[in-house]
Parts: C-alpha cells; structure tokens; sequence
C-alpha cells in the first residue's frame, strides 16, 4: 500500500503513432483492441524515450519482445560503503524476428560489464536504461549477466540505506512501486513480465537479510554471510525485496506458515508483538477461507523500516511498514485498529496484487482498492474490534468524496501514459472510491455472488496478469448479471452525485415518495445503485429507525413504491448504513430534525453520517463557518460515541481555521471563539477517564488547538511535569510536540527547552522533531537557514527529513516571513521539474507552494494552474489543488457575518 500520505499527467515527450495516441485517449479500449495494438507495435521499430519514466506503449512492445523470464541476483552489501554492487544473470524468450534493440531499466548506476549469451556484448548505457543492439540476440532462450554498482537512495526508493543515530547500525530496505525496482538490480521492471527470482546476498555477519522466500543456507565468508534464497514463485518485480540489517526478530506462526516481524534494535523496546501477530493470524483465517486458495507464497514476514514514505508495500512474502505503526506510548484503539487494516490491506495483496497482478497501471485502482475494501471487511469478520464501518466511513470514504470534489478528481479507471503518471495515482480516487465502489457491490450483486467472483477470478488467474474486463466478467458471471452499464458508469467516468427525498405525507402516512438524484455540471452522469432509505421518528426524546428499505434507483428520479403507506418520518436518510457512494442532501424537515435532535438519535452511523453533511456543508460554502462551530460547541458533551465525537472535535477544528483565517485578516476578531474552543477541549481532557481512548483524544485536541498565553503556559507545566492528568503519559513523541508548539509561537524559554528535549532524544524521530521544532519559529535567520537546505542542499538530507523542514518552514500565520521567498519558491519548482526525482518534486510542490485566502492569492494560483500546464503531473497537481483551496477559502470567508 503506498498511501502516500496519503499521496501528485506527464507531457508525453516522444512521438507516438497515432495507433498508440488513441489507445492511451480512449478509456473504452477493451481487450482485443489492445491486442491487436500489440501486434502492431511488435511489427514496428520502435525507439525508447530517454526519461526516468516507462511508457506504456513502449512496455507493451518489450511485453511481445520477451517471455519467460528468470533472474538470478547476486548482491553485496555492507556497513561502511554509500554503495552496493551487484550481478544480475537474465534469462528469458525473445519472440522471432525481432526489429527492436532489447533495453534493461537500471537507474543511475554504473554498469561495468555486460555479457551477451556468455560473450561480451556491444552495448550503452544511459542514465535509465542499458540498450543491447538487436542483432546481439538471437530468437529463443538468451542470457544477459550484467556487472553493476549504484549509490544507496536517501529517499526511501529502490535499496534504501539508513544509519541508526543512537547506535551507528545500518539498515537497508527496497521500497518498489511503481517503477524503482531497478534502482536495486537491472532487469525489465514492468508488472506484466513477471519472472522467478534466485537471489544469493553477502552481508555483515551480525545482520539479518530478508526477501521473498527464506533462506536455504548462509555461509560464513571472514567478516561477512553468504546467504542463498532459493528460487521464488513467479511474480512482479515491483514486489520482490530485499531487506538487510541488525534487526531484531520475533517469530510466530498461523498453521504451516512461519510468521517474523522484525525492527530496528533501537526501537526493539517499543514492539509490542500481540498487536502485530494477533491480527495477521485473524487476517489469514479470514482470507484462507474466503478467497477459497491457501495462502501461496510459504512464510510471510513484516518489516518495520526506517524512513519508510509510505504507510506499507505488499512485498511477496515481506511486508514493509512504517515506523510510525510502532508507538513510543500507549496506543489508542483506533491507533491498534488502524495497525490491524493495514495489516490486513497488505496480506489481502498478497491473493489480489502479488498472485494475481494487473498488466499496467490503469489497474493500480483495482489492486489498491480491492485490498482496502477486503482489510475492512476481514478486520470487521475477523477481529474484535468494533464499529469497523464507521471508522471507514469517517476516514476511507471521506478521503474518497474529498477527492472525487476537487479539481484532480478523475475516473477510478483511466489510461496511465508512463510510470510517472502512476505515481501521482496514489491518492483518494485510487484508495478510497474504489473501495467504496467494492463495498456497494455486495449489495448490488448479493455477498456470496461477489464472494465467489473473487475466489473464481484469483484460481482462474493465478500467476498471471489481468485487465478490468478478467475481473467485472468474473463478478457478473457469479452473479448473472451484464455489469457493462455498471462498469462504464462507476469506473469510466468521474464525480460523485447528490441524491434527494421528495415525499408527501397524508392523514399522518407516506402518500408519494421519490429520489431525485443530480450530478455535477462537469461530471453529468447519473448512476444507479442500490441503497437503503431510512425512516426516523421521534418518539419521547428519542429519535429511532422506524423502517429501512432496501431499493434501486436509477436516473433524475426513481419513484419508491415500497414506501408508501409508512407512517410520516420526522426524519429521512436515502443512504442508511451507507451501503451507496453517494452525497445526500437532506430535505428541509429532516435538516430542521438535525438541528433540534442531533443527539437524541439512537443510531450513532446516522448521526456520524449527520455531522459529515453538516461539515461538508461548511466545506462547500454553504454553512457559515462559526454557526457550526457554535452548533458543535452546543453539542459535543451530549455525545457518547468516541467515533462520533472524533469527527465532531476533527470537523470542529476545521471549521476553526476559517475563524482563526478571518480574525487574522481583520475580517472579525473570532478570539474570543478560539479561546471557548480551547477551554473547551481542556475541560473535556480533565473530565476524560483515565486512561481512556477519549482522554488520548483530547489531549491531541487540546495541544494541537492550544495557542493563547494561558494554554501555552498549560503545556509548558504539562512538559516540565507540574500538570498532569491521571492515566496519561507524557511520553517522548507527546513531549515532541509540546516542544514544537511552543517554539513556534516562541513562548517561555523555549529555545532551552528544546536543547534540554534534544539532549534526552537523538533517535532519529528526535532528530527529525527538533529540526521541525527550530523550522517553526518565526524567525527571518531560521527561516533563512533551512530553506537553504531545501533548496540548495537537500543532497545532505534524506527524504524524509527534508519533509519535515518543508512542513514546518511557513505555517499559515507566518505569511509575513514566507514573502521574500515567494519568488524563489516559484523559481525551484521549474528546476525540480527538470530533473528526475519525482517525490522531492512532489513534496516540495505540495508543501511550500506560497497561498493565502485572497483574491490575490487565487489569481497568481490560477495564472500558475495555465503556466504548470505542461508540468510533471507531480507539479501541476499540487498547484491545482491549492488553487481549489483558497478558492473554497474566500467562499467560506464571505458567509461569515
């Protein structure tokens, strides 16, 4: 999973054949179309594009070019060297009467020796890949042995190396997708050629080495192991590994399949193994039994790495996580909850991903958003945690609707010109729509319909790559049902639609009733979905479902017959238990119900579903800001659910900015608002149980609202040990962000305050927190000094570091100090376009791109959104988005009053 935290159209740079040209435009190019491409392409001379990215036409000819792949990987690393060297033997089929020279992706290495069928071969290299000449080859079995060295990344791609501060020990690890397995070895690093793997590595003695299969020997050679991992099964290799390091291990079992996880030893403490080895087992009883086909790749390992960018990746056989899943305090249940899915998401890859893979990029939807709906499905089948929908509604489907509003939005299903242009796929559409798509299917289809779609598509499919079309026909072959209409209408075309109640009551009963569905102006298709219609009725002081109805609708309007003669609703929701992907506006007397009754409903998904209408409602401009925040203020004690009052206290803190963006721009002074906010929160952290997750959660709240003199001074005693709240630690990631708090607003002796924290810390999550703490302070030579770094250089840090100046360097307030750098800003985000590293091009734009709430501001965005057209989508993305931002910004601003 790349979630690329959550998560960014390249310019095509070569000419294409018109051929080619349309197949990348026409989203209704089915199977045989791109066959009968393929042919035409394998016929014809073609000549690769010098880029960092893989095109799709030119993966589509080398997928005719060659079959049968095999690699046998021969890999030396170590603890001193920046470097690590490498043999790559390539075994594979070229097709008869090839016209095309053979290329081998390989990243910024440096290649010394290239050997032909045993002879050495006349061959080039440029940056991105080797070229062997065509008449170097001959038709059937050939033999590549390709001699190499290349630098460790620093920027958590390909082999990534990380030295230990506390301890000096290194730790590697690969991180691959969609196009970065190249930078560890050479070889055809596309997802349709896939290949079996033997892999022998020389490491430090005292290191652990991880990949897709055990090891069958390690032998020992003076200072250093040879290991040797036996050949794997056959699979892509964006998902093969190769992990190596001090790490600590714990080991575990679920029936015949070894488990291990492994961290670093500096965080060894820290590892609690129950929250890792109890849901995996629960995960693969799950999906054994569902999917219908055992578990296929032997044992299965999971590996908590350093600087790792993304939220975990679904190596075959070895997982890589995030540090952040392992917590240097107590967690909370959604914290152990959120650590459960992802281990779920990861394993469900391990069926739909790694056995089974989609044959390009377009698919990147359907592998992601198959593994998130099925985590969600296993952790609620399988688990003991609770109320596993609404976590998802509130986080999953939310990401989704945001994505599907904005002004990147794009279909679920859409052509993917290079491999660049998957990179900025990771993102709402691709994770949270489709898996809310998947969970409507269910309904639509019937459970054990679509249970068994999936169990037949996996064994039909096993090993080999697929297009949408293998999938959609194996649901609607279960189901019986022609998922054509389904399929253009879900997959093929953007935006979310709006449904709508009509009803008349007579003599106290439901005489008509009718559901108006609307689509966006640019995005017009109506859908059809089936859903249930809730009715609610007031009833003391309770609010209660009186009647769910299960019913399809279709088109501007379906009249619900089913209905009528119900008695008359206080209230009425057209997505109860939100079975649909859809937004509902609700009907004047229901929204009245809403405002008098929130918390007298007995249904919390209904009333978590309440909250969000009425927090997109400020989103969208169309609720003033500080009504809601009033209306939430009123409310928030009379709720009992920890979900519900989570989205409250996030949606309330929201809705904050706009007022704290007002009073900033002496639009109206909202402090005294503020200020009840942060009364507010502390209140309810002193009245939390102790220990309780409501208690972890307001003190979130509170320290991440806390500004005003009176609430600085609370952290400052909070930091130094003289307020305290019973059940809760202050440990050293809370302590962090204290810190970081008041150096950015510059309160007390906060500069000793972070020498003491810095003294205490020098792991590398402190390092990174103390540089984020001195990065906030509204200082013009601190301000200086780092971003110098960032642009001038960022070669001295990693990746993950450089990030953490980025988002520390202008917080919103500091608008002043940002100014002299506004010109230079827009003068680097060029430069990077130039260049080939991708994620810094991504988080820079994302993170340091000058805006503010002002007309101003939107019209330098907009000239920006023309000028970006021609961008690296990573670029013109970014800018787009923050363009919609202060857009949505200045509406919300002129509703206040």
């Amino acid at each position: 999973m790349k979630v690329k935290h959550s998560l960014l159209a390249k310019a095509l740079t070569i000419a294409l054949s018109s051929s080619v040209l349309l197949s990348a435009c026409d989203t209704n190019t089915n199977t045989s179309t791109i066959s009968e491409q393929s042919k035409a392409v394998e016929q014809n001379k073609m000549v690769r594009a010098q880029s960092e990215s893989l095109f799709a036409d030119y993966a589509q000819m080398r997928a005719n070019q060659v079959s049968n792949v095999s690699y046998n990987l021969q890999v030396m690393v170590g603890n001193q060297s920046t470097t690590f060297s490498g043999t790559t033997e390539i075994q594979f089929d070229l097709v008869a009467n090839n016209q095309n020279d053979l290329t081998i992706d390989f990243d910024a290495g440096t290649v010394e020796n290239v050997l032909v069928n045993g002879k050495a071969a006349n061959f080039s290299y440029q940056q991105w890949f080797i070229t062997i000449p065509a008449d170097e080859l001959s038709t059937g079995k050939n033999t590549i042995t390709v001699s190499y060295e290349r630098e460790y990344a620093t920027d958590g791609s390909g082999l990534h190396r990380f030295v230990d501060p506390e301890n000096g020990e290194v730790y590697l690890y690969t991180d691959f997708e969609p196009y970065d397995a190249n930078k560890l070895f050479p070889h055809f690093d596309q997802p349709d050629l896939k290949a079996t793997y033997t892999m022998q590595v020389t490491a430090p003695k005292h290191w652990q080495v991880i990949s897709a299969t055990r090891e069958t020997k390690i032998d020992e050679q003076g200072e250093n192991n040879l290991w040797h991992f036996p050949t794997s099964a056959k699979f892509s290799s964006y998902v093969f590994s190769l992990h190596a390091g001090n790490y600590a291990v714990w080991e575990d079992s679920f029936e015949d399949i070894p488990l291990r996880v492994f961290a670093r030893q500096s965080l060894k403490q820290y590892v609690n193994t129950d929250e890792w080895f109890t849901p995996t087992k629960q995960s693969f009883g799950f999906f054994n039994k569902y999917f219908d086909v055992k578990y296929p790749f032997g044992k299965y390992d999971q590996v908590v790495a350093p600087d790792f960018n993304a939220g975990a990746m679904e190596n075959v056989g070895a997982v890589t996580f995030s540090e952040n899943y392992i917590s240097r305090g107590e967690k909370s249940t959604q914290a152990k909850m959120s650590l459960a899915n992802v281990i779920a998401h990861e394993m469900a890859h391990m069926w739909f991903g790694d056995l089974v893979t989609m044959r390009w990029w377009n698919g990147l939807w359907l592998n992601e958003s198959f593994a998130t709906y099925m985590a969600n499905l296993a952790v609620e089948k399988a688990s003991d945690f609770e109320n596993l929908w609404d976590v998802f509604y509130s986080g999953t489907k939310q990401w989704a609707y945001r994505s599907d509003d904005s002004v990147n939005t794009h279909a679920i299903e859409l052509p993917v010109p290079s491999t660049g242009d998957a990179l900025t796929n990771f993102d709402g559409i691709t994770y949270g729509k489709g898996a809310s798509v998947l969970k409507q299917l269910p309904f639509y289809l019937g459970e054990e319909n679509f249970r068994v779609g999936v169990s037949n598509y996996l064994k039909k499919f096993a090993y080999k790559n697929t297009d949408l079309d293998d999938f959609i026909g194996e649901l609607g072959k279960a189901a019986g049902k022609d998922m054509t209409q389904w399929t253009q209408d879900w997959l093929y075309q953007a935006g979310v639609n709006t449904i709508k109640v009509n009803y008349q009551c007579t003599d106290g009963k439901i005489s008509s009733f009718a559901i108006d569905q609307t689509a966006p102006e640019n995005y017009p298709t109506l859908r059809e979905q089936r859903v249930q219609v809730g009715l609610y009725n007031l009833v003391g002081d309770t609010m209660s479902l009186t009647q769910a109805t299960p019913i399809t609708y279709k088109g501007a309007r379906t009249e619900i017959n089913d209905v009528i003669g119900q008695s008359c609703p206080d209230l009425v929701y057209p997505n109860e238990a939100d079975w649909g992907y859809v937004k509902v506006d609700l009907d004047d007397n229901s929204l009245a119900a809403v405002n008098q009754h929130i918390n007298s409903i007995d249904n919390t998904t209904m009333r978590l579903m309440l909250w969000q209408s009425l927090a997109d409602s400020v989103n969208d401009a169309k609720l003033p800001a500080d009504q809601f925040v009033n209306f939430a203020i009123a409310n928030i004690e009379g709720e009992t659910d920890y979900n519900v009052v989570r989205k409250i206290a996030g949606s309330l803190s929201s809705a904050l900015g706009y007022l704290t963006t007002a009073t900033r721009l002496g639009q109206k002074d909202y402090s005294a608002v503020y200020q009840e906010v942060e009364d507010l929160y502390l209140d309810l952290l002193a009245k939390a149980e102790a220990g309780s997750d409501f208690q972890k959660m307001w003190y979130s709240r509170y320290v991440s609202t806390a500004k005003t003199n009176k609430h600085l001074a609370n952290l400052t005693d909070i930091l130094n040990g003289e307020k305290s709240f019973n059940g809760l630690a202050i440990d050293q990631d809370k302590r962090w962000t204290i810190v970081a708090k008041l150096n950015r607003y510059q309160y007390g002796n906060y500069q000793a305050l972070l020498t003491a924290e810095q003294a205490k810390d020098n792991s590398d999550t402190g390092v990174k927190n103390a540089i984020y703490a001195e990065v906030l302070r509204p200082e013009a030579e601190v301000k200086a000094k780092w971003f110098n770094v960032v642009v001038n250089n960022p070669d001295k840090l990693k990746l993950s570091t450089l990030r953490y100046i980025m988002w520390g360097l202008f917080p919103s307030e500091q608008e002043a100090l940002e100014a002299p750098y506004k010109d230079k800003i827009l003068a680097h985000i060029p430069k990077l376009n130039e260049g080939s590293d991708l994620s810094l091009l991504g988080s820079f734009t994302g993170s340091m791109l000058p805006s503010s709430c002002s007309a101003e501001s939107e019209s330098e965005l907009a000239k920006l959104v023309t000028e970006y057209a021609d961008m690296k989508p990573q670029a013109l993305k970014s800018v787009k988005a923050t363009h919609q931002q202060v857009g949505r910004c200045i509406k919300a601003l002129k509703l206040l009053k």
